[in-house]
């Protein structure tokens, strides 16, 4: 995959890249308001997506502003709070799973203790979100940043996700308990959509980055299906009771089995109508 498109080095403008860290700076301080009132699934998604965009300008940032203290705490802090929340959606993800999968219509396996736990992580991450919330806000100064350290690390880490993936892609479309480096290259197509959305790109190559980011975004949606699936799985055989388990776990099996199968069929699919789409990830292509 070339997000970079022929090799070209994509150049950063300071200016608009400080507007773009401001702007998602102020979006998690923003949020933040919201999830400490009510930490709905709406809250909770949105300060995660918030937090997921400032994560990538950071990681944008030359090393110097990195390792500020007042932008390293306050980075730091919200991927604690991220973490948890991580954590949290899981265990909704995982009791909708159970629900929907359990052939008694109950209310799944270790129900109580599970919304125990749910509840504890809550409680943990609104304390995290108010810590959060009484730091200051650390501020960029673009007199700080000169356009060439920026645009080589953009590039850098353009280049390292893009290669990560073009790495993994061959391997989980060969074997479905590939489930580490799915879960992998979820993150990093994430990763990588959040660093396309920061930089705005010439008229020339406007489509083809929208056409990426889309491409990621359907990759990490149908690769997360996937992830739902084995994490629900490993957590009911981690239980110690196992003879319910057993009935559900093969319905979330068999569910894993068909979010795979979908992952195959988007994967071929972009493949065979499309010879110049980013799914092919550098897949060599076969000659007729």
């Amino acid at each position: 995959m070339s997000t970079q498109h022929s090799g070209q080095i994509v150049k950063i403008d300071v200016n608009k890249f400080v507007n773009a860290y401001k702007r998602n700076i102020s979006r998690v301080s923003n949020k933040l308001n919201d999830y400490i009132t009510n930490p709905d699934e709406k809250n909770i998604h949105d300060i995660r997506t918030s937090i997921r965009r400032l994560d990538a300008c950071y990681k944008t940032l030359p090393k110097k502003i990195r390792n500020k203290k007042q932008v390293k705490t306050y980075v730091d802090k919200s991927r604690d709070l991220f973490k948890i929340n991580s954590q949290i959606r899981d265990f909704d993800v995982i009791t909708d799973l159970i629900r929907k999968n359990n052939p008694e219509n109950g209310n799944g396996v270790g129900a109580t203790k599970f919304e125990n736990r749910r509840a504890s992580k809550l409680k943990e991450a609104k304390a995290v979100a108010v810590g959060l919330r009484k730091l200051p806000v650390p501020n960029v100064d673009k007199c700080s940043i000169t356009a060439g350290k920026l645009t080589k690390r953009y590039n850098k880490l353009i280049s390292n996700f893009g290669s990560r993936i073009q790495l993994t892609l061959p391997l989980v479309i060969t074997d479905a308990d590939k489930v580490n480096e799915l879960h992998e290259m979820r993150k990093d197509c994430k990763k990588l959509r959040y660093l396309l959305e920061l930089v705005p790109y010439g008229k020339s190559s406007d489509k083809n980055v929208s056409k990426l980011e889309e491409e990621l975004e359907n990759m990490q949606d149908l690769l997360g299906a996937i992830h739902d699936c084995d994490a629900t799985v490993a957590y009911l055989k981690r239980q110690t009771k196992r003879q319910r388990q057993n009935d559900i776990i093969e319905y979330i099996v068999q569910e894993r089995k068909r979010r795979y199968q979908d992952f195959l069929i988007h994967c071929k699919s972009d493949i065979t109508n499309n010879q110049d789409s980013p799914i092919l990830l550098g897949i060599p292509r076969r000659s007729n």
